[in-house]
């Protein structure tokens, strides 16, 4: 009798450690980033991400890379700028007063406790908050303003096609101006306390 081979098992799914250990097809090293993954992972708009100005490790075709390093070293060069701006070091004859140091201390806990208390009482929200509560809104006056040729050609019959054609054109600038509104937020926010410092 003819012994039989036994056929290998089927191995399970590849290991993620197999799938991490491939190189991308362009031999670009896993822990580059593209601007999107570092927006996604840092929970940021890429409007703010462009206002940091972090120098990429490498551009490929039209698509610029970034790495930990990089984005780490951009942060700390911020802070350091934002210090020197709000705290200039003193000369060689001046010297820090630490009452003053403790007293300056205690106004930005006291500052920082009373914008968590101000969130808490729903007197300030977040601006993600603002921008859903602005689009909802816009969503409808959006609908208001659907019927608004076919409402007042009912009240006034004798309008002209024209007069209601100019109607229908202001009509679709006021939705198209209402439905941005959510998207404009950071825009109009930047307009009324002014844009942030580089590097904030």
């Amino acid at each position: 009798m003819v012994e039989k081979k036994q056929k290998p098992l089927k191995t399970k799914a590849k290991t993620h450690r197999d799938k991490a250990a491939k190189k991308p097809s362009n031999d670009q090293p896993d822990y580059w980033l593209n601007k999107r993954q570092v927006c996604d992972s840092l929970g940021i708009t890429a409007t703010a991400f462009d206002k940091w100005k972090v120098a990429p490790v490498a551009r490929v075709g039209n698509c610029n890379y970034y790495d930990l390093r990089s984005l780490v070293d951009n942060r700390i060069e911020a802070v350091l700028r934002r210090q020197q701006l709000e705290h200039p070091a003193p000369s060689s004859g001046e010297k820090l007063d630490p009452v003053q140091e403790h007293a300056r201390l205690a106004k930005e806990k006291a500052d920082d406790q009373a914008l968590k208390n101000a969130k808490g009482r729903a007197e300030q929200i977040p601006a993600e908050a603002a921008a859903l509560i602005f689009g909802r809104v816009a969503a409808e006056m959006a609908a208001i303003l659907d019927s608004l040729e076919a409402n007042i050609k009912r009240r006034v019959p004798s309008l002209t096609a024209t007069e209601l054609g100019f109607i229908k054109a202001e009509r679709v600038r006021l939705q198209n101006l209402a439905a941005s509104v959510g998207s404009r937020l950071e825009e109009f926010i930047d307009e009324l306390i002014g844009a942030p410092e580089p590097g904030d």
